[in-house]
């Protein structure tokens, strides 16, 4: 009875973004839709519909028993329609045929419990009925941050973000546990299933960091300077490990000196910082470099100056920290540096090797 209640409100508030918890069957048994964007389910369609808009395309589905999930293709030029594809499998029935598809979203129904469904996260069953913050691009935070504060932080994960404010938000990366959370990911470089790390080219844009999913995005220090423009970030964290080696794992202090480091990296300053007192190590950080900053740097005549980066060369990927000859990070080459050098010092690459940068 009480879901019966709020359907109506619930469909009224959340359709033009696809979440739906809806009864079927009986009232303690209910579906959400969760939403992909830039997936469809192939395969397993078995009806498609011209459809005006998202919430007629999720309304066909919910009609029909037979429908688990669908997949919305965008329109296309002077078009006035959609094409809406309702599945009778769904991403989590058939998680193989669940693929990345360019100008389409997927949204599949996850069945669970009436009291489940509350659990889920989707309203914060108060006076307002609020949608929790940052979990679905109908209500996106500010910022990892800004979830966290909010208390509507799920732990480590996917979460909307809408820096702007504008209304167009992004799904990002955040880590709502290291060193008390509130983190963004804003780089991520991982080796999979190859020691052969694939090329990539940085993001223009710091809408870029929506594609961390492809394990080697990284965005220019010209997107850093517009992402902190939007988010005025204080901190950045820099982390990179390897399993045959060793990890690097510093986080810029809450000072000036860890000031002028983040506007080094965002683009504000060519003056390269100081790096001793300018970050703290991380409990995991066993790395050579971080135990040697007054050797850091190159100031464009000398190497060991105790400076971040290398005189001329500002990078978020090239040497943002290094003692020359010795230890090194780099993400820009074929070896991949993490605390090594690319000569007979060079550890070996290995399945699952990563290296990534975090604002905050």
């Amino acid at each position: 009875m009480l879901l019966g209640i709020y359907i109506p409100f619930l469909l009224f508030f959340l359709r033009p973004y696809l979440v739906f918890p809806v009864a079927r069957h009986s009232e303690s048994c209910s579906v959400v839709f969760e939403s992909h964007d830039g997936y469809a389910l192939f395969g397993h369609d078995f009806i498609k519909f011209n459809v005006s808009d998202y919430s007629e395309c999720a309304l066909k589905c919910m009609a029909n028993d037979t429908c688990h999930s669908y997949n919305l293709q965008a329109k296309k030029s002077r078009l006035k329609y959609q094409i809406c594809e309702l599945n009778n499998q769904s991403r989590i029935s058939k998680p193989g045929d669940f693929k990345h598809k360019q100008g389409y979203i997927y949204n599949g129904a996850v069945p669970v419990g009436l009291l489940e469904t509350l659990k889920l996260n989707l309203i914060s069953f108060s006076e307002n009925y609020q949608v929790r913050l940052g979990h679905f691009a109908a209500n996106p935070g500010k910022s990892c941050k800004h979830i966290l504060e909010s208390n509507d932080s799920k732990g480590d994960g996917e979460y909307w973000i809408d820096p702007e404010g504008n209304g167009n938000p992004l799904k990002v990366y955040c880590d709502m546990k290291t060193d008390g959370g509130g983190w963004l990911l804003t780089s991520i470089f991982v080796v999979d299933n190859s020691t052969t790390p694939p090329t990539w080219t940085a993001e223009p844009s710091y809408r870029g960091i929506s594609k961390f999913t492809n394990h080697k995005m990284g965005i220019t220090i010209s997107a850093m300077k517009e992402l902190r423009r939007h988010l005025s970030f204080t901190q950045m964290r820099f982390h990179c490990s390897k399993q045959q080696g060793r990890t690097f794992h510093v986080t810029t202090a809450a000072n000036s000196s860890g000031e002028a480091v983040v506007q080094y990296f965002s683009g504000q300053t060519n003056t390269q910082p100081d790096s001793c007192l300018s970050f703290f190590r991380m409990k995991d950080d066993n790395s050579y470099l971080a135990r040697n900053c007054t050797r850091w740097g190159n100031d464009g005549s000398s190497n060991f100056v105790g400076k971040w980066g290398d005189k001329g060369k500002p990078s978020l990927y090239h040497f943002i920290a290094f003692v020359a000859t010795h230890y090194h990070w780099m993400t820009t080459s074929s070896d991949r540096l993490c605390d090594d050098k690319n000569d007979r010092t060079f550890i070996t690459l290995s399945n699952g090797d990563f290296w990534k940068i975090f604002v905050r």
